[in-house]
Protein backbone atom coordinates (compact mmCIF):
# COMPACT_ATOMS: atom_id res chain seq x y z
CA UNK A 1 0.00 0.00 0.00
CA UNK A 2 1.37 3.42 -0.88
CA UNK A 3 1.66 6.50 1.24
CA UNK A 4 -1.72 7.94 2.13
CA UNK A 5 -2.14 11.59 1.24
CA UNK A 6 -4.07 12.32 4.47
CA UNK A 7 -1.23 11.09 6.67
CA UNK A 8 0.75 13.48 8.78
CA UNK A 9 3.99 14.32 7.01
CA UNK A 10 5.96 13.32 10.12
CA UNK A 11 4.83 9.71 9.52
CA UNK A 12 5.19 9.68 5.73
CA UNK A 13 8.05 7.60 4.37
CA UNK A 14 10.00 9.77 1.90
CA UNK A 15 12.84 7.31 1.21
CA UNK A 16 11.92 7.33 -2.49
CA UNK A 17 13.54 10.78 -2.70
CA UNK A 18 16.97 9.17 -2.21
CA UNK A 19 16.42 6.29 -4.63
CA UNK A 20 17.86 7.40 -7.96
CA UNK A 21 16.28 4.35 -9.62
CA UNK A 22 12.77 5.30 -8.48
CA UNK A 23 9.97 5.48 -11.08
CA UNK A 24 10.17 9.28 -10.98
CA UNK A 25 12.60 11.88 -9.68
CA UNK A 26 11.55 15.24 -8.32
CA UNK A 27 13.35 18.47 -7.50
CA UNK A 28 11.97 21.77 -6.30
CA UNK A 29 12.86 25.39 -5.72
CA UNK A 30 10.84 27.87 -3.69
CA UNK A 31 11.03 31.65 -3.38
CA UNK A 32 9.14 33.87 -0.95
CA UNK A 33 8.67 37.56 -0.37
CA UNK A 34 6.62 38.40 2.71
CA UNK A 35 3.29 36.66 2.02
CA UNK A 36 4.02 35.69 -1.56
CA UNK A 37 5.39 32.24 -2.32
CA UNK A 38 6.32 30.75 -5.68
CA UNK A 39 7.15 27.08 -6.12
CA UNK A 40 8.89 25.40 -9.06
CA UNK A 41 8.71 21.62 -9.35
CA UNK A 42 10.70 19.49 -11.79
CA UNK A 43 9.12 16.08 -12.31
CA UNK A 44 11.22 13.53 -14.21
CA UNK A 45 9.83 10.23 -15.47
CA UNK A 46 12.65 7.86 -14.57
CA UNK A 47 11.20 4.56 -15.77
CA UNK A 48 10.04 3.43 -19.17
CA UNK A 49 7.08 1.78 -17.48
CA UNK A 50 5.38 5.05 -16.50
CA UNK A 51 3.94 7.99 -18.41
CA UNK A 52 2.79 11.42 -17.32
CA UNK A 53 -0.89 10.50 -17.61
CA UNK A 54 -0.35 7.91 -14.85
CA UNK A 55 0.03 10.69 -12.29
CA UNK A 56 -2.13 13.23 -10.56
CA UNK A 57 -0.04 15.89 -8.81
CA UNK A 58 -1.64 18.08 -6.16
CA UNK A 59 -0.67 20.09 -3.12
CA UNK A 60 -2.08 21.34 0.15
CA UNK A 61 -0.79 23.74 2.81
CA UNK A 62 -0.37 22.90 6.49
CA UNK A 63 0.79 24.55 9.68
CA UNK A 64 3.14 21.73 10.71
CA UNK A 65 4.33 18.20 10.02
CA UNK A 66 1.83 16.72 12.48
CA UNK A 67 -1.19 18.36 10.86
CA UNK A 68 -3.33 16.18 8.64
CA UNK A 69 -4.63 17.39 5.34
CA UNK A 70 -7.92 19.22 5.50
CA UNK A 71 -10.63 17.52 3.48
CA UNK A 72 -11.06 19.02 -0.01
CA UNK A 73 -8.05 21.29 0.48
CA UNK A 74 -5.97 19.84 -2.37
CA UNK A 75 -5.12 21.94 -5.38
CA UNK A 76 -4.46 19.86 -8.50
CA UNK A 77 -1.62 20.86 -10.80
CA UNK A 78 -2.56 20.55 -14.46
CA UNK A 79 -1.24 21.58 -17.85
CA UNK A 80 -1.82 25.26 -17.04
CA UNK A 81 0.88 24.92 -14.37
CA UNK A 82 3.44 23.40 -16.77
CA UNK A 83 6.01 26.00 -17.80
CA UNK A 84 8.51 23.73 -19.56
CA UNK A 85 8.59 20.30 -21.16
CA UNK A 86 11.69 18.34 -22.14
CA UNK A 87 12.25 14.64 -22.80
CA UNK A 88 10.22 12.93 -20.03
CA UNK A 89 10.61 16.01 -17.85
CA UNK A 90 7.96 18.50 -16.77
CA UNK A 91 8.45 21.72 -14.81
CA UNK A 92 5.42 22.96 -12.87
CA UNK A 93 4.98 26.32 -11.22
CA UNK A 94 2.39 27.66 -8.82
CA UNK A 95 1.98 30.60 -6.44
CA UNK A 96 0.26 30.98 -3.09
CA UNK A 97 -0.60 33.87 -0.82
CA UNK A 98 0.82 32.75 2.49
CA UNK A 99 -1.22 33.01 5.69
CA UNK A 100 0.53 33.39 9.09
CA UNK A 101 0.26 29.66 9.93
CA UNK A 102 1.17 28.37 6.49
CA UNK A 103 4.49 26.69 7.21
CA UNK A 104 4.50 23.58 5.03
CA UNK A 105 3.50 22.68 1.48
CA UNK A 106 2.82 18.99 0.94
CA UNK A 107 2.94 17.72 -2.63
CA UNK A 108 1.07 14.48 -3.37
CA UNK A 109 2.16 12.39 -6.37
CA UNK A 110 -0.55 9.85 -7.04
CA UNK A 111 0.17 7.03 -9.46
CA UNK A 112 -3.39 6.09 -10.40
CA UNK A 113 -2.33 2.96 -12.28
CA UNK A 114 -0.65 1.50 -9.19
CA UNK A 115 -2.98 3.30 -6.75
CA UNK A 116 0.05 4.59 -4.88
CA UNK A 117 0.77 7.94 -3.26
CA UNK A 118 4.15 9.59 -2.68
CA UNK A 119 4.53 12.74 -0.59
CA UNK A 120 7.04 15.59 -0.75
CA UNK A 121 7.44 18.17 2.00
CA UNK A 122 8.40 21.74 1.15
CA UNK A 123 8.96 23.78 4.34
CA UNK A 124 8.21 27.48 4.21
CA UNK A 125 9.89 27.97 7.58
CA UNK A 126 12.73 26.17 9.36
CA UNK A 127 13.18 27.68 12.81
CA UNK A 128 13.65 31.39 11.91
CA UNK A 129 14.59 30.74 8.28
CA UNK A 130 12.27 31.45 5.37
CA UNK A 131 13.12 31.11 1.65
CA UNK A 132 14.79 34.00 -0.13
CA UNK A 133 12.99 35.91 -2.92
CA UNK A 134 15.82 35.22 -5.35
CA UNK A 135 16.82 32.00 -7.06
CA UNK A 136 19.53 30.80 -9.41
CA UNK A 137 18.06 30.53 -12.91
CA UNK A 138 19.23 28.85 -16.06
CA UNK A 139 20.88 31.15 -18.57
CA UNK A 140 18.72 30.39 -21.58
CA UNK A 141 15.30 29.76 -20.03
CA UNK A 142 12.94 31.27 -17.51
CA UNK A 143 13.54 28.26 -15.28
CA UNK A 144 15.35 27.78 -11.97
CA UNK A 145 18.59 25.88 -11.76
CA UNK A 146 17.56 22.78 -9.82
CA UNK A 147 20.89 21.05 -9.05
CA UNK A 148 22.62 21.34 -5.68
CA UNK A 149 25.99 22.34 -7.18
CA UNK A 150 27.21 24.36 -10.16
CA UNK A 151 30.17 23.47 -12.32
CA UNK A 152 32.64 26.27 -13.00
CA UNK A 153 32.07 28.19 -16.23
CA UNK A 154 28.42 27.09 -16.45
CA UNK A 155 26.23 30.08 -17.43
CA UNK A 156 23.53 31.07 -14.92
CA UNK A 157 21.51 34.08 -13.76
CA UNK A 158 20.29 35.33 -10.38
CA UNK A 159 16.63 36.31 -10.46
CA UNK A 160 14.44 37.94 -7.85
CA UNK A 161 11.15 36.28 -8.69
CA UNK A 162 9.17 39.22 -7.31
CA UNK A 163 11.33 42.27 -8.12
CA UNK A 164 12.92 42.65 -11.54
CA UNK A 165 14.96 45.70 -10.48
CA UNK A 166 17.01 43.87 -7.84
CA UNK A 167 20.81 43.45 -7.85
CA UNK A 168 23.09 41.03 -6.03
CA UNK A 169 26.47 40.64 -4.38
CA UNK A 170 28.10 37.22 -4.38
CA UNK A 171 30.93 36.29 -2.02
CA UNK A 172 32.83 33.01 -2.05
CA UNK A 173 34.91 31.04 0.41
CA UNK A 174 37.10 28.00 -0.13
CA UNK A 175 35.21 24.75 0.33
CA UNK A 176 37.58 23.39 2.97
CA UNK A 177 35.11 21.76 5.33
CA UNK A 178 36.20 18.54 7.02
CA UNK A 179 34.99 15.21 5.67
CA UNK A 180 32.26 13.76 7.89
CA UNK A 181 33.56 11.61 10.73
CA UNK A 182 32.21 8.05 11.23
CA UNK A 183 28.80 7.88 12.93
CA UNK A 184 30.25 6.61 16.21
CA UNK A 185 32.94 9.32 16.47
CA UNK A 186 31.53 12.29 18.37
CA UNK A 187 34.89 13.93 19.05
CA UNK A 188 34.98 17.67 18.48
CA UNK A 189 36.73 18.59 15.25
CA UNK A 190 38.47 21.88 14.81
CA UNK A 191 36.23 24.07 12.67
CA UNK A 192 37.78 24.80 9.29
CA UNK A 193 38.40 28.48 8.78
CA UNK A 194 36.63 30.23 5.92
CA UNK A 195 39.17 31.59 3.44
CA UNK A 196 37.53 34.26 1.25
CA UNK A 197 38.01 33.95 -2.48
CA UNK A 198 39.55 36.87 -4.29
CA UNK A 199 36.56 37.43 -6.54
CA UNK A 200 33.42 39.27 -5.43
CA UNK A 201 30.67 39.25 -8.03
CA UNK A 202 28.18 42.03 -8.50
CA UNK A 203 25.35 41.25 -10.89
CA UNK A 204 21.99 42.74 -11.79
CA UNK A 205 18.71 40.86 -11.87
CA UNK A 206 18.74 38.34 -14.72
CA UNK A 207 22.29 39.14 -15.85
CA UNK A 208 24.10 36.09 -17.23
CA UNK A 209 27.43 35.25 -15.63
CA UNK A 210 29.69 32.33 -14.71
CA UNK A 211 31.59 31.30 -11.61
CA UNK A 212 35.33 30.96 -12.15
CA UNK A 213 36.37 29.78 -8.68
CA UNK A 214 35.66 26.57 -6.82
CA UNK A 215 34.12 27.15 -3.40
CA UNK A 216 30.95 27.92 -1.55
CA UNK A 217 29.22 31.12 -2.66
CA UNK A 218 26.68 33.20 -0.75
CA UNK A 219 24.27 35.35 -2.78
CA UNK A 220 22.62 38.39 -1.17
CA UNK A 221 20.29 40.89 -2.76
CA UNK A 222 20.47 44.64 -2.33
CA UNK A 223 16.74 44.81 -1.61
CA UNK A 224 16.78 42.12 1.08
CA UNK A 225 20.39 41.58 2.27
CA UNK A 226 19.43 39.39 5.24
CA UNK A 227 18.03 36.81 2.82
CA UNK A 228 20.91 34.61 1.72
CA UNK A 229 21.10 31.91 -0.92
CA UNK A 230 24.06 29.53 -0.99
CA UNK A 231 25.53 27.24 -3.65
CA UNK A 232 28.71 25.21 -3.98
CA UNK A 233 30.75 25.66 -7.15
CA UNK A 234 32.83 22.70 -8.31
CA UNK A 235 35.27 21.93 -11.09
CA UNK A 236 33.96 21.30 -14.59
CA UNK A 237 33.91 17.49 -14.43
CA UNK A 238 32.31 17.10 -10.99
CA UNK A 239 30.89 14.69 -9.87
CA UNK A 240 33.29 12.73 -12.08
CA UNK A 241 37.07 12.73 -11.62
CA UNK A 242 39.90 13.55 -13.98
CA UNK A 243 42.71 12.90 -11.49
CA UNK A 244 43.56 9.80 -9.46
CA UNK A 245 44.57 11.98 -6.53
CA UNK A 246 40.99 13.22 -6.28
CA UNK A 247 39.66 9.67 -6.57
CA UNK A 248 41.62 8.72 -3.47
CA UNK A 249 39.73 11.17 -1.26
CA UNK A 250 36.40 9.21 -1.03
CA UNK A 251 38.34 6.08 -0.02
CA UNK A 252 38.68 7.60 3.45
CA UNK A 253 35.56 5.69 4.53
CA UNK A 254 36.87 2.23 3.58
CA UNK A 255 40.60 2.57 4.34
CA UNK A 256 42.64 2.65 7.52
CA UNK A 257 44.36 5.86 8.59
CA UNK A 258 47.75 4.50 7.49
CA UNK A 259 46.42 3.30 4.15
CA UNK A 260 44.75 6.62 3.44
CA UNK A 261 47.77 8.71 4.43
CA UNK A 262 50.00 6.48 2.33
CA UNK A 263 47.84 6.96 -0.75
CA UNK A 264 47.71 10.72 -0.23
CA UNK A 265 51.49 10.93 0.13
CA UNK A 266 52.29 8.68 -2.84
CA UNK A 267 54.15 10.29 -5.74
CA UNK A 268 52.21 8.18 -8.24
CA UNK A 269 48.54 8.54 -7.24
CA UNK A 270 47.34 6.17 -9.96
CA UNK A 271 49.66 3.43 -8.75
CA UNK A 272 48.56 4.06 -5.14
CA UNK A 273 44.87 3.92 -6.08
CA UNK A 274 45.17 0.77 -8.16
CA UNK A 275 47.36 -0.81 -5.48
CA UNK A 276 44.69 -0.22 -2.83
CA UNK A 277 42.00 -1.77 -5.02
CA UNK A 278 44.03 -4.84 -6.01
CA UNK A 279 45.69 -5.44 -2.61
CA UNK A 280 42.87 -4.51 -0.25
CA UNK A 281 39.58 -4.92 -2.11
CA UNK A 282 40.43 -7.90 -4.31
CA UNK A 283 43.14 -9.20 -6.60
CA UNK A 284 40.34 -10.39 -8.87
CA UNK A 285 40.20 -7.86 -11.71
CA UNK A 286 36.42 -8.05 -12.17
CA UNK A 287 35.70 -7.59 -8.46
CA UNK A 288 38.03 -4.60 -8.42
CA UNK A 289 36.24 -3.07 -11.41
CA UNK A 290 32.87 -3.64 -9.75
CA UNK A 291 34.07 -1.92 -6.59
CA UNK A 292 35.19 1.14 -8.55
CA UNK A 293 31.96 1.18 -10.57
CA UNK A 294 29.55 0.99 -7.64
CA UNK A 295 31.54 2.94 -5.05
CA UNK A 296 32.07 5.95 -7.32
CA UNK A 297 28.58 5.78 -8.75
CA UNK A 298 27.43 6.35 -5.18
CA UNK A 299 29.79 9.35 -4.95
CA UNK A 300 28.04 10.80 -8.01
CA UNK A 301 24.60 10.14 -6.54
CA UNK A 302 25.64 11.85 -3.30
CA UNK A 303 26.62 14.94 -5.27
CA UNK A 304 23.11 15.19 -6.71
CA UNK A 305 21.35 14.40 -3.44
CA UNK A 306 23.40 15.80 -0.57
CA UNK A 307 25.70 18.63 -1.69
CA UNK A 308 25.67 21.41 0.90
CA UNK A 309 28.63 23.74 1.40
CA UNK A 310 30.86 20.83 0.42
CA UNK A 311 30.69 17.84 -1.92
CA UNK A 312 27.78 15.52 -1.17
CA UNK A 313 29.86 12.49 -0.17
CA UNK A 314 31.66 14.56 2.50
CA UNK A 315 28.44 15.46 4.35
CA UNK A 316 26.88 13.46 7.18
CA UNK A 317 24.06 12.14 5.02
CA UNK A 318 26.48 11.49 2.16
CA UNK A 319 28.77 9.49 4.47
CA UNK A 320 25.95 7.19 5.60
CA UNK A 321 24.66 6.85 2.04
CA UNK A 322 28.14 6.11 0.71
CA UNK A 323 28.62 3.12 3.00
CA UNK A 324 25.08 1.80 3.50
CA UNK A 325 23.26 2.84 0.32
CA UNK A 326 19.60 3.77 0.02
CA UNK A 327 17.85 4.01 3.41
CA UNK A 328 14.91 1.63 3.71
CA UNK A 329 12.77 4.33 5.32
CA UNK A 330 13.09 8.10 5.79
CA UNK A 331 10.92 10.26 8.03
CA UNK A 332 11.19 14.01 8.52
CA UNK A 333 9.72 16.76 10.67
CA UNK A 334 10.52 20.43 11.31
CA UNK A 335 13.80 19.74 13.09
CA UNK A 336 15.04 16.22 12.29
CA UNK A 337 15.31 13.61 9.58
CA UNK A 338 15.53 9.91 10.46
CA UNK A 339 16.93 7.15 8.24
CA UNK A 340 16.40 3.48 8.98
CA UNK A 341 18.27 0.40 7.78
CA UNK A 342 18.05 -3.27 8.71
CA UNK A 343 20.61 -3.89 11.47
CA UNK A 344 23.19 -6.63 11.04
CA UNK A 345 22.34 -7.73 14.59
CA UNK A 346 18.57 -7.74 14.01
CA UNK A 347 15.95 -5.02 14.23
CA UNK A 348 16.36 -1.57 12.72
CA UNK A 349 19.30 0.81 12.68
CA UNK A 350 18.23 4.44 12.99
CA UNK A 351 20.29 7.49 12.07
CA UNK A 352 18.89 10.86 13.13
CA UNK A 353 20.02 14.16 11.60
CA UNK A 354 19.38 17.61 13.06
CA UNK A 355 18.18 20.06 10.41
CA UNK A 356 19.77 23.50 10.62
CA UNK A 357 20.06 26.41 8.21
CA UNK A 358 23.51 27.89 7.69
CA UNK A 359 24.80 30.12 4.90
CA UNK A 360 21.44 30.12 3.15
CA UNK A 361 21.13 26.31 2.83
CA UNK A 362 19.64 23.50 4.89
CA UNK A 363 22.25 21.28 6.52
CA UNK A 364 21.79 17.89 8.15
CA UNK A 365 24.00 17.08 11.13
CA UNK A 366 24.13 13.48 12.32
CA UNK A 367 23.57 12.81 16.02
CA UNK A 368 26.49 10.46 16.62
CA UNK A 369 26.57 7.56 19.09
CA UNK A 370 28.90 4.69 19.94
CA UNK A 371 26.14 2.15 19.24
CA UNK A 372 26.75 2.65 15.52
CA UNK A 373 30.30 1.27 15.66
CA UNK A 374 29.55 -2.43 15.11
CA UNK A 375 27.32 -1.96 12.08
CA UNK A 376 29.70 0.60 10.58
CA UNK A 377 32.73 -1.67 10.94
CA UNK A 378 30.79 -4.63 9.52
CA UNK A 379 29.74 -2.62 6.47
CA UNK A 380 33.24 -1.26 5.88
CA UNK A 381 34.62 -4.80 6.11
CA UNK A 382 32.16 -5.88 3.43
CA UNK A 383 33.36 -3.13 1.10
CA UNK A 384 37.00 -4.02 1.84
CA UNK A 385 36.21 -7.65 0.99
CA UNK A 386 34.89 -6.71 -2.42
CA UNK A 387 31.23 -7.24 -1.48
CA UNK A 388 29.08 -4.42 -2.82
CA UNK A 389 26.37 -3.06 -0.55
CA UNK A 390 23.41 -2.18 -2.73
Amino acid sequence: MGLVAQNRMSSADISYLYNQEHEFLVQHRVASNDDQVKVYLRFILNSGNVKISDYRISYDIRASYIDEKTINSSVVLDTTNVIDVAFRQYVYSFEIDKEPNDNLIVIDFYNSVRDKHFSLDIPLKIKEWTPSPHLIFQAGKELPYFDKYINKNFPIRIVNVFDGSDSFEINGVNSNKHVAMPPFDDSEMQVASNIPLDTVYGVTNGEEFRFYNNGFHAIRSSSNPEKELGIIVTDEVHPYFDDYRDMIDPLIYVSTNDEFKGMQAAEDSREAFEGFVSNTISSNEQIGKDFIKYYYRRVRKSARLFSENQAGWKTDRGMIYQVFGNPSQVFRNESTEMWTYPSSTGGRLKYIFDIVVEDGISKYKLIRANRYRENWMRAVTQWRSGRIIE
